[in-house]
């Protein structure tokens, strides 16, 4: 039976990035009562852990879309606070992310962005230096049970990489797809808790860093 244990892993990996020696860049913006702030986040490293978090008045919603206006984030719960892990483009120097904040309040909300590295160029894990650092969203409003990759030349699906663990329903993992052949093309499947099966086929690793199934 699985567990439900990779909520804990994805928290001790956010404590872990945290917690890393790095230069944090801190800036604090305002955003008025009912009206909506983009905020552009220059992302010069491979991985960047973002924080976000108001002054408590109010409820603040967020959004983040990357250079080709797809959205890598979002957070509509009923606080002021939010966190995820950026990864740059392949292949560029910088890439330019918007973070959208919508204060749902009745008054001004005073927050804080802060910006800090958690790989950068110098650490990169891949032999060739591409970033095969892909976030795997679960939108399919039930849970994921079963998940698989393989390059587009493989025969066969290979192992269950969730192991004894799940991908709950709006739960995401990041993970480097990385079978150390060089290749940048795989397939993904998973399998939900009701046996429905998805796949996403010849996704390129190299230069796409979110993957949905829904």
């Amino acid at each position: 039976m699985k567990q439900l244990s990779i909520a804990a892993a994805i928290l001790a990996g956010i404590g872990a990035a945290i917690s890393t020696p790095a230069a944090a860049q801190t800036d604090s913006y305002r955003v008025e009562a009912h009206s909506e702030q983009t905020i552009n986040l220059n992302i010069c490293n491979p991985e960047v852990f973002i924080s976000v978090t108001g002054d408590g008045d109010t409820d603040l919603d967020f959004t983040i879309r990357n250079s080709n206006g797809e959205i890598v984030h979002s957070d509509y719960d009923l606080t002021d606070i939010t966190f995820t892990t950026l990864y740059r483009r392949s292949g560029v120097q910088c890439e330019n992310f918007q973070l959208v904040v919508n204060n749902l309040g009745e008054v001004w909300n005073r927050y804080e962005v802060v910006m800090e590295t958690v790989r950068s160029d110098a650490r990169s894990g891949s032999k060739d230096d591409w970033n095969r650092e892909v976030s795997l969203v679960n939108n399919t409003k039930e849970t994921i049970f079963y998940l698989y990759w393989s390059n587009t030349g493989s025969g066969s699906w290979g192992e269950d990489r969730l192991g004894s663990n799940v991908l709950s329903e709006g739960q995401q993992w990041n993970v480097t797809v990385d079978d150390g052949s060089g290749a940048c093309r795989f397939d993904f499947r998973a399998v939900t808790a009701s046996g429905r099966e998805i796949e996403r086929r010849d996704v390129n690793v190299c230069g796409v860093f979110t993957v949905t199934f829904d």
